[in-house]
This record gives C-alpha cells, sequence and structure tokens, in this order.
C-alpha cells in the first residue's frame, strides 16, 4: 500500500499544479485625493482611482512577474508593466468623499482582478506589439500631470486678486482636459490590447475631442482602424463550385477603414511635421489601399497609390514590391522587372522575394532561362518559394 501513495500524488499532480497560479488572482486597494480649489470632482475622483490603481498594479505585477519565471517567459521589467496593465481589470467596491479643511478628499476602493489564464496570450502580444514605449509615455504623462496640478494648487493658494486667480484657474481647467485625455488613451490602448476595436475608436476619438493636438491619440485610431481592417476575411469557400471567392463587400470596407486611418496618420503628420515613423505608418496605409485596389482589378488606382507611398520614402523597397506585383497583373511586365529591380537594390536584404517576383515576371515574359536563375537565387536565399516553384517546373 506504501507504494500507492506516491503514484497517488504524482497523478494528482497533473490536473492540479503545485506553482499556485491556477486561482484567478485579486487585490483589493484604496486611493486618495484632495481637491483643490478650481478642480472639479469627476477628475478629483480619477486621480484618487489612479492612485488606487498604482497600488494594485504595483503587487500585481509581482504576481505577473513570478508566473512569468515559472513558464519561463522572457520578458523584461518594463514588459511584465505592460502585460500587468493590459491583464488587470478594476472594479471600484466603494468611494467616499469628505470634507478635509477648506475642501475635500475623495477616496476609492477597488478590486483588481489577473486572471492567470491569458497571461501566456497576452505575453505574445507585448512583444509583438512593442507597447513599451507607448506606456513610458503614459505614465510620464501622468506624473508630469500630478506634478503640475501640485504646483498650480499652490500657485493658487498664494495668488492677489481675482485676475491672478482667474489665470491660476484656467490652467488648472486646462491641466484638467489633459489628465482626461490620458485617460482616454489609455483606456484605447487596452481595448486595442482587448481586441476590442470599436471601444478602442471611441476611447481615441473622446482624447481627441478633449485635445484635437494630441498626435498620438489619432496614430493609435489609425493602427486601429488598420487592425480592425486587417481581421476581416476577403476570401470565402463557395459550396456551390466549391472554390473560393472575394468578398468585394469586405474589400469595400477595408478600403474604408484604410482611408480613415491615412486620415489620422496625414493629421498626426500636420501637427509633427518632421515626425518619420508618423511617415512610416502613412507608407504603410498606401501600400494597403493599393493591394486592396488591386484585388479590385482596379489597377490604376492601385498604381496611384503606391505611387504616393513612394513619394513618400523613395528609398523603401516595399511599395516597389507591391507597385510591381500590381505592373504584373494589368500586363504590364517590363515596367515590373523594373520595380523589383529597383526594390533589390535598395533593400538585398529584402531581395529574396523581389527576386522571386521578378521571376515570375520573366517567365510570363517568354524568358524561362532569366526566370529559372531567379527562382534558385531566391532558393538559395532561403525564399522556400523559389524552391518549391523549382519543384513543381521539374515535374511537368
Amino acid at each position: 500500500m506504501r507504494h500507492i501513495f506516491p503514484i497517488m500524488i504524482a497523478a494528482l499532480c497533473l490536473f492540479y499544479p503545485l506553482h499556485g497560479f491556477t486561482q484567478l488572482k485579486e487585490i483589493v486597494s484604496e486611493g486618495t485625493y484632495n481637491m483643490g480649489d478650481g478642480e472639479t470632482p469627476s477628475v478629483a475622483q480619477s486621480r484618487a482611482l489612479l492612485n488606487a490603481k498604482r497600488i494594485a498594479l504595483e503587487e500585481a505585477g509581482t504576481y505577473v512577474e513570478s508566473y512569468a519565471k515559472v513558464e519561463n517567459f522572457q520578458l523584461t521589467k518594463d514588459e511584465i508593466q505592460v502585460l500587468t496593465s493590459g491583464l488587470m481589470e478594476v472594479e471600484i467596491l466603494d468611494k467616499k468623499r469628505t470634507i478635509v479643511g477648506d475642501g475635500f478628499r475623495f477616496w476609492v476602493k477597488i478590486k483588481a482582478r489577473v486572471n492567470p489564464d491569458r497571461i501566456q496570450e497576452l505575453a505574445r502580444k507585448v512583444k509583438e506589439k512593442s507597447d513599451v514605449e507607448d506606456y513610458k509615455k503614459v505614465q510620464k504623462a501622468y506624473e508630469k500631470s500630478q506634478r503640475e496640478i501640485e504646483e498650480l494648487k499652490n500657485q493658487l493658494a498664494k495668488a492677489k486678486g481675482e485676475k491672478e486667480k482667474k489665470q491660476v484657474e484656467t490652467r488648472i481647467t486646462t491641466e484638467e482636459r489633459l489628465f482626461q485625455t490620458i485617460e482616454w488613451f489609455e483606456k484605447g490602448k487596452k481595448y486595442r490590447f482587448d481586441e476590442e476595436y470599436g471601444r478602442a475608436v471611441d476611447a481615441y476619438t473622446s482624447a481627441i475631442a478633449l485635445n484635437s493636438n494630441y498626435a498620438d491619440a489619432y496614430i493609435h485610431r489609425g493602427v486601429t482602424y488598420i487592425v480592425s481592417a486587417n481581421v476581416r476575411k476577403v476570401f470565402f469557400f463557395d459550396k456551390a463550385d466549391k472554390t473560393y471567392k472575394k468578398d468585394f463587400s469586405i474589400i469595400d470596407s477595408k478600403i474604408i477603414l484604410y482611408n480613415k486611418a491615412i486620415e489620422d496618420f496625414e493629421k498626426a503628420r500636420s501637427i509633427n511635421p518632421g515626425d518619420k515613423v508618423i511617415n512610416t505608418f502613412i507608407v504603410s496605409a498606401l501600400e494597403g489601399m493599393g493591394g486592396l485596389y488591386s484585388m479590385k482589378g482596379q489597377y490604376k488606382i492601385a498604381i496611384e497609390y503606391y505611387n504616393k507611398a513612394i513619394a513618400i520614402d523613395p528609398g523603401n523597397a516595399s511599395p516597389y514590391i507591391g507597385r510591381g506585383a500590381v505592373y504584373g497583373s494589368s500586363g504590364q511586365l517590363n515596367m515590373a522587372i523594373e520595380d523589383f529591380n529597383k526594390a533589390i537594390i535598395l533593400n538585398p536584404n529584402f531581395s529574396g522575394s523581389a527576386i522571386y517576383s521578378r521571376g515570375i515576371m520573366y517567365f510570363d515574359n517568354d524568358q524561362v532561362d532569366k526566370a529559372i536563375s531567379d527562382w534558385q537565387k531566391a532558393c538559395d536565399m532561403g525564399f522556400t518559394e523559389g524552391c518549391d516553384t523549382l519543384k513543381a517546373l521539374q515535374k511537368r
């Protein structure tokens, strides 16, 4: 019998892991904030809530970090913070407003939940999306807002005369709007993190309504439009003739979303004209539009979008490859070959795709030897399509 118990314990371990991370983690924390003259109750309560969240985030971060170590996730400290922020769901348990001296103190009690079942899934997203810098930017903005509001409250207390008081109160109102802008922006990021794209767009729109010059909100709303568009499947299986067909209504809806994204990126660029990252977003969106119009067979319009992308970033190989593919689809084989040649020169690391595509153009132009040469080069570079095409050709 004594041999049975170790076997039973080992079997139970298969069903009940011993690392202690199978339960939903719940954290209760409190936050306070003293509202001063010129501040509004709604923002004062939000600041108290933010303080409660920070306390909960610290404990939740320790939990997530321990889980990550047990599961051997390779995450940095910053990535742990981003992951924890994305995982944490907050419920307000209680809130109070009490009189303290000549002002009010706001108190908030919350329950923060962290579901371990989602950690592995979202850990990959943190790596893929590289949201660490955005997270740091938001936290710095909150810290700056807190410093600014405390300084303004001190100035208001020392202000002499109604005119000076009104000036400080106006600056407090402006600072509160900035705080609310950051709040909505952070909500938008969390909604996008959770793939709730409609709510993310609404949150970014609220941030823009509060601050029409907040470039990051335009950028992230534009990215959300594109991500939302890309989850929609263009092809469907037609059971009648057992083939895949294009759903043109989906393509049209994608075009609408890409157009909105381009408008947002252009607005962000008008706010920060020298920002190269914004140009990268615009180029990517223009390429997407080119690809969508190409799928519709509207090659002239597609080429116009690729032309715009190239005009913005002539040193980028990607738009040349896209335009080359459209030229090929429209039968302009020599133009396609020129574009693929340009892409190969601009980015040798990107040349596997371009060389393979150029091979297709040569083949369609009855230049079989050149086509085979290009496919062999692409295959040698590790571009598997080149290898597969050569094998298929040998079987013919």
